[in-house]
């Protein structure tokens, strides 16, 4: 019977010595992924996240665990892409890191929008994801990391200042971060100046030397040392925002959560703290605490702007025609929703009985239908697809004290400093006849039409397709045009300055004409005259880089190129390559443009695209340019405009995006009835979202002096081009 229990001993002492080898095997293989499902209440959908499981992994132990978000427009897969798991692998069998569990949230579409209410990310991720993730796999919830990649680091920098109970470090690789990008509650960049009890924090950015997004993190750098907070910017020689820099770089991210995430000294045990409430359920009763602010009532006066459905032929109202319907005068022509109507009518406005009442769902089709009518919207209730009317022939805005529906009320106040109006030209070519029309005339005469109304815009564009030269008008067989080649005078470089232009876009197909020096030296002039450029540039990363426009809380991300060359006019790197390397426009072809626009539609308010294509000699777009600027709004822009055609052409409304294919010229010699009339654009901005759209008809005179358009040509222009062209 001894020598029967001794077997056995032997045999479990065997047993368990294969089984510590078998464990020990299994622990040298990687870790595992698998790709989770929860129901957001907030949302009401199904949404997801990836977990990275160890090797070895057992659910009766505890795992530091990492937080990581994802860049915009990509999923939970990003980190995952980017070599995460293969790292994590080497190095816990390394003993470098301790076994962690990796939690990669998708975020979906409301990462990467600008809301911070109970439907935000920060909220589901807070109140849903993390609970959902923390009771299916063993946490150790005194090691928590979060972390994130440019929209995805604003985020865990958003939630780990706020929650420093919950995070014990904070990762911010390329953050993208801005002032106005977020009221200061919200905002990290404000956030990190009072944030309480967040000094023990391990807090950690990173960036590229080539980094577009390096204000941001350079304000957060400068913050965190204004307040003392120990903290590591890591700015690496080589890299930009991208993929290629983020996966160069995870070994440097591992191995710093690796230290911030050392389990603390063992310490006598204690009574075991109460469980953190908000893990117990996912519904939407399940809040966070967080600070509340102090209600604020607003002190002012509400605007009511005068609006159109956007094919409507109007473009101006009198304001004694205004002031008249407040009084009680004939009101047959205005249509209000029923919201508005009652905000009036509690404000002391007695409307006439032939006002038109109706609710807001069916405003915008009313507008459409009848387009002898006009409606007053407050700018927080607006569509681009309602067109703002001018009021005596000037911007609304220009003149509000004599403006009849600015009044108390209980609508939301409007405010100034909220409030951006950029508006957009077309073709500006100062040669040929309009070269020599300059120097018959003046700077002066010539921009004298349209300064009053560009100058009351925020920012000013135009699309400059001719360089300044010292020899021009010389006429010059071997410069890069041929003897024909578009050359601008010095001398009259003073028209941009004088009308005050903001914004200069290089798409142009003649920019190279008269020689790739020519070229650098008018770049020169422009940054020496603090004239912002876009769409070229003296290197092709140059010509490729958004303008990034932050003003009255907006943020505008602007993007341009050429789609047809020639080859010549277009910036390039490799001295292989036909014409070698050169200064000039950004192509449109290659994938840059997508990752462009997509990155700017998850960190700007609105993102535009102006684009150098076909200079069609007609009112309609052709099929091609149709399709490609339907296919550049499905890329991300909101606004696509064609700054090429020497015609104005006709607008679409593509979904939710706004197209004009073409504003015509703007300064150029081109005599025809068609090449002398032209539109520019106001794009007006209101918190963060493009509201409206002002129209502006113009002629040119003389080959070099454009004015606005007469009412009686205004409304042979605009039903030309609506109802012939445009079949509104």
């Amino acid at each position: 019977m001894k020598r029967c229990w001794l077997y056995l001993v032997v045999l479990l002492m065997g047993l368990g010595a294969v089984q510590a080898q078998l464990s020990d095997e299994v622990c040298e293989e990687n870790g595992t992924l698998s790709r989770e499902t929860y129901t957001s209440a907030w949302l009401g959908q199904a949404m997801f996240y990836t977990v990275y499981l160890p090797s070895c992994y057992s659910p009766q132990e505890t795992y530091p665990t990492l937080y990581l978000m994802h860049g915009s427009n990509d999923d939970d897969g990003h980190w995952v892409r980017l070599g995460l798991p293969a790292v994590l692998d080497e190095a816990i069998r390394n003993g470098e890191m301790p076994p962690v569990i990796a939690v990669l949230p998708f975020g979906n579409v409301i990462a990467n929008r600008n809301r911070f209410d109970n439907v935000s990310w920060s909220n589901v991720f807070l109140t849903e994801l993390m609970p959902d993730a923390e009771r299916k796999y063993s946490v150790n919830d005194q090691l928590r990391a979060i972390g994130g990649i440019s929209r995805g680091g604003f985020w865990a920098y958003q939630i780990g200042l706020r929650h420093p109970n919950l995070f014990k470090a904070i990762g911010g690789h390329s953050a993208f971060f801005d002032l106005y990008h977020a009221e200061p509650p919200d905002n990290p960049l404000h956030q990190i100046l009072n944030a309480p009890n967040i000094e023990t924090m391990s807090l950690w950015l990173d960036r590229g030397k080539g980094d577009y997004a390096y204000v941001g993190l350079d304000i957060m750098h400068q913050r965190m040392n204004e307040r003392g907070l120990p903290h590591t910017y890591s700015i690496a020689e080589q890299g930009e925002h991208n993929n290629g820099y983020w996966s160069a770089q995870i070994a440097n991210y591992v191995a710093w959560y690796a230290q911030a995430l050392v389990p603390p000294p063992a310490i006598a045990p204690a009574a075991t703290p109460a469980p953190l409430t908000f893990f117990a359920t996912s519904t939407p009763d399940a809040l966070l605490p967080v600070a509340t602010p102090m209600p604020i009532t607003p002190v002012g006066k509400s605007l009511f702007v005068p609006v159109v459905g956007f094919p409507s032929l109007q473009t101006t109202v009198d304001n004694a025609t205004l002031q008249a319907v407040r009084n009680g005068g004939d009101a047959s022509r205005l249509i209000l929703d029923e919201e508005t109507h009652a905000i009036l009518q509690d404000a002391g406005v007695m409307f006439a009985s032939n006002v038109r009442v109706l609710p807001f769902a069916n405003l915008r089709d009313a507008l459409w239908n009848d387009r002898e009518a006009f409606s007053l919207l407050t700018l927080d209730r607006l569509t681009h697809q309602l067109r703002l009317l001018w009021v005596d022939e000037m911007p609304v805005f220009e003149n509000l004290e004599a403006y009849p529906f600015w009044i108390a009320s209980t609508a939301p106040v409007f405010d100034t400093s909220k409030l951006t109006r950029i508006t957009a030209s077309g073709v500006t070519a100062l040669t040929r006849n309009t070269l020599k029309a300059l120097d018959e005339r003046s700077v002066e005469d010539a921009i004298s039409g349209i300064a009053p109304y560009v100058n009351a815009s925020d920012f000013f564009h135009t699309s400059n397709e001719v360089s300044f030269a010292s020899d021009c008008p010389l006429l010059n067989a071997d410069v890069l045009g041929g003897a024909t080649s578009f050359c601008s005078k010095e001398a009259h470089f003073d028209l941009f300055t004088a009308l005050g232009v903001d914004i200069i876009e290089l798409t142009g197909n003649h920019n190279n004409d008269y020689g790739y020096a020519a070229y650098a030296e008018t770049l020169d002039w422009y940054t020496k005259n603090n004239i912002q450029t876009l769409g070229g540039g003296a290197t092709v990363a140059q010509a490729q880089r958004p303008l990034v426009m932050t003003h009255n809380g907006n943020t505008v991300a602007w993007v341009a190129c050429n789609s047809i060359g020639p080859y010549y006019a277009l910036a390039n790197d490799a001295p292989e390559l036909l014409g070698g390397v050169r200064g000039g426009a950004a192509s449109c072809g290659g994938a840059w443009l997508s990752e462009t626009l997509a990155r700017a539609q998850s960190q700007a308010d609105i993102v535009i695209l102006t684009v150098q294509q076909f200079e069609v000699e007609d009112y309609r777009p052709l099929p091609e340019q149709e399709r490609q600027f339907r296919a550049y709004a499905d890329m991300g822009a909101d606004v696509v405009i064609g700054t090429a055609p020497h015609k104005p052409q006709t607008f679409e409304f593509y979904r939710e995006s706004f197209i004009h294919y073409g504003l015509g010229n703007l300064f150029f010699d081109q005599p025809f009835w068609g090449n002398t009339r032209f539109f520019m654009d106001t794009l007006v901005l209101y918190e963060g979202r493009l509201v409206t759209i002002e129209l502006f008809a113009g002629i040119i005179e003389d080959n070099v002096r454009p004015r606005p358009m007469t009412l009686e040509e205004r409304l042979n222009f605009l039903f030309f081009m609506f109802r012939q062209q445009n079949g509104f």
